[in-house]
């Protein structure tokens, strides 16, 4: 059957009055077309529902939208496998001070928008093992879940090595190599002491954390090192630059992965 023999048939249609339990009475036409012979419903509700699905295919549209920037920012962070899952619930906080530790991540990842504005980060000192890296990343995490926020996970021997390929490339200029550590909302800096300490990696080490001081951008830096002996390797403009724009923690206990040997 054409279009026109529907629209003939629904001027022809028989008319009754329906009655709807929501909207009341309508007027409801006898359709016969093809094998279809039935009564309308309530256009009103028909309306309804066209708006409803309409509402519910947006937010869906919405929802995927949401869990892909999600995961371009998650991809973003450049989290290695075995940091990818460390979240606040898995830190294992048994003593007074890793609990006060735990809490004060947590606090500074719920008003992280407020450390935007003011560029304040952390310093995560002290002995290797006790779970800087974790509350770190769990921070980092977080921050990225709750705010939408972009961040960077790297180690300074990565983003001196990244720096340093640039030489002769074309693919790359420090430039833009600088600037990937730079425009993250939040950076976290792990390793601080690895490396060579040299020259060149204390200038670079400069250029990326004075550039984030001066436009307020929060930078958690993780270190095995003592407070005192953080200059010699970030440089002593860096650090008095950090002791004003970040909270410090040291991490003083023993070793976690003492106790955690695979037994043979």
């Amino acid at each position: 059957m054409s279009s026109n023999s529907l629209a003939k048939a629904l001027m022809n249609a028989e008319v009754s009055v329906g009655q709807c339990e929501k909207h009341g009475e309508y007027k409801s036409c006898h359709i016969v077309y093809g094998t279809t012979d039935s009564w309308s419903g309530c256009p009103t509700c028909a309306e309804e529902k066209v708006a409803s699905d309409r509402m519910a295919e947006f937010e869906a549209n919405q929802r995927e939208a949401a869990r892909a920037r999600m995961e371009r920012m998650i991809g973003y962070a450049c989290l290695p496998p075995r940091f990818a899952d460390k979240t606040f619930d898995t830190y294992r906080a048994e003593s007074e001070q890793q609990r006060n530790y735990l809490a004060k991540c947590q606090a500074y990842a719920a008003d992280f928008p407020d450390h935007l504005k003011t560029g304040e980060g952390l310093l995560m000192l002290g002995n290797p093992g006790t779970g800087k890296t974790h509350l770190a990343v769990a921070t980092l995490n977080d921050v990225i879940t709750r705010h939408q926020t972009q961040g960077l996970y790297t180690t300074a021997a990565r983003m001196f090595r990244r720096i340093k390929d640039t030489y002769g490339s074309r693919e790359e200029t420090e430039t833009q190599a600088i600037d990937a550590y730079t425009k993250p909302a939040l950076l976290v800096l792990d390793e601080i002491g690895v490396s060579f300490g040299s020259d060149a990696e204390l200038n670079y080490l400069f250029d990326v954390m004075n550039e984030r001081y001066e436009q307020c951008l929060p930078t958690i830096v993780v270190s095995n090192v003592q407070p005192g002996e953080l200059g010699q390797w970030m440089g002593d403009r860096v650090v008095d630059r950090l002791r004003e724009s970040s909270k410090m923690m040291v991490f003083g206990w023993e070793s976690a992965r003492k106790s955690l040997g695979r037994n043979e």
